[in-house]
């Protein structure tokens, strides 16, 4: 009996871990897609575009970099209320800026929008890639990527909601975009309507879709049902 308890409890985890991978693949995968619309990309991402823009290395490096100073700005946020867990954000961020720059990879050998229609076309996959991502990363509750542990942290800190906290954090992200863009190229680059449209479709693609899909796709993955998966998911983005 406590054979089968071990086996189910680890089989439950292969579970949540390919159910988490699969979902953060296809978020990176969303953010490349959105790139390749050249109509700007979502306010936490765009910082390490631009920043890679102006010295040359690459979005999944620069998306590491800035991820690892997220986990650092929300120690200070929660301070003694951070848990040592959350410091796995690191590993896992070193490990979506290769997925990021794999998918960027990708997305090379897609052809480039010619005219508007075609990057609103990029842009509007790009939000149903991402709605599918959090259908996946969102239920296993595993690590939640840095920049959603920084609105947890605002939070927490403030006393906010967590989708008061976004309508904050998202701010701060273009802002930053702004002031590299303006220093080191010259002008504003990565942020466009696509940026505006990014920072509120995904929290409606979140709740779209795992409304629709989640029975269907990610609690056969995971082998659970329940609507306990979804409400934590929009605690986490609002």
């Amino acid at each position: 009996m406590q054979a089968n308890e071990k086996l189910s409890a680890t089989n439950l985890l292969v579970r949540r871990w390919i159910s988490y991978c699969i979902g953060l693949f296809l978020v990176a995968l969303a953010i490349s897609c959105s790139v390749k619309s050249g109509l700007g990309i979502s306010p936490a991402s765009s910082m390490a575009y631009v920043a890679g823009l102006a010295n040359g290395w690459s979005m999944g490096t620069w998306t590491a970099i800035f991820y690892t100073s997220f986990v650092v700005l929300q120690i200070i946020l929660k301070g003694r209320a951070f848990e040592l867990k959350n410091l796995l954000q690191v590993p896992v961020s070193m490990a979506f800026g290769v997925v990021v720059d794999f998918t960027n990879f990708l997305f090379s050998f897609a052809p480039d929008p010619t005219n508007y229609a075609a990057q609103l076309g990029y842009l509007g996959l790009s939000l149903i890639i991402m709605g599918f991502g959090y259908v996946y990363y969102l239920p296993p509750n595993i690590i939640a990527l840095p920049s959603e542990g920084v609105m947890q942290g605002i939070s927490y800190r403030f006393g906010l909601k967590n989708s008061t906290a976004k309508l904050i954090w998202d701010p701060l992200c273009v802002i930053a975009t702004f002031a590299i863009s303006l220093t080191c190229l010259g002008g504003i680059v990565g942020i466009r309507e696509g940026t505006i449209v990014a920072a509120f479709g995904n929290g409606l693609a979140l709740k779209i879709f795992m409304k629709l899909f989640k029975e269907k796709l990610s609690d056969p993955l995971l082998g659970v049902k329940g609507t306990s998966a979804v409400q934590a998911a929009q605690g986490q983005l609002g």
